[in-house]
């Protein structure tokens, strides 16, 4: 009964792998971008605000995930959802499925939630990663900066902790940022 049932689940399997995904609309001068964050952010505020154009940016240093929700409620309150969401989080104390959820919970309506992965020596650093290109799996807006892999072996990249970039780890990572905003 498998051998016939087979081909049947290999032909749905490859159309649905060849279905295009919903198109995202094309970054413009108009387009809202709110990016919330911890240190990392902090440091690259600079890099973003140069980068992306208009961009709202709501960092602050020692945040942990569980406080991205309510950031997020707030800057909706002060300006309207955006068009696009950068969060960078998870550096503090890492992140979960169900935090990625409450947040995505919040983010209902907003056409693209862009996740940067974290780069931490800490025990939370694969756990969080998973979570976040898990999250990627079940929700359609959410994309991934791969920061884990851009920074990967390039110690000139950090500061002295490892984990907080140095001023041109702050540029790369700002950059990998903008050209997913830019380039859905």
């Amino acid at each position: 009964m498998f051998t016939r049932l087979f081909p049947i689940f290999a032909l749905a399997l490859l159309a649905s792998a060849c279905a295009p995904a919903p198109a995202a609309p094309p970054y413009s001068g108009d387009t809202a971008v709110v990016a919330i964050g911890d240190s990392i952010m902090v440091a690259a505020t600079g890099h973003l605000a140069e980068s992306i154009d208009g961009i709202v940016i709501d960092a602050e240093e020692g945040r942990p995930f569980s406080d991205g929700e309510p950031a997020l409620a707030n800057e909706i309150a002060a300006n309207e959802k955006p068009d696009v969401l950068v969060v960078a989080l998870g550096t503090n104390a890492g992140a979960g499925a169900s935090q990625i959820d409450e947040l995505m919970a919040a983010a209902d309506g907003i056409e693209r939630v862009i996740f940067v992965n974290v780069r931490v020596p800490r025990d939370w650093e694969s756990s969080t990663n998973q979570a976040i290109n898990d999250a990627a799996e079940r929700f359609d807006t959410i994309e991934v900066v791969d920061w884990y892999t851009a920074s990967n072996d390039n110690d000139g990249l950090f500061r002295g902790d490892g984990y907080h970039p140095s001023t041109v780890g702050s540029e790369l990572w700002a950059n990998l940022i903008a050209v997913q905003v830019k380039n859905p």
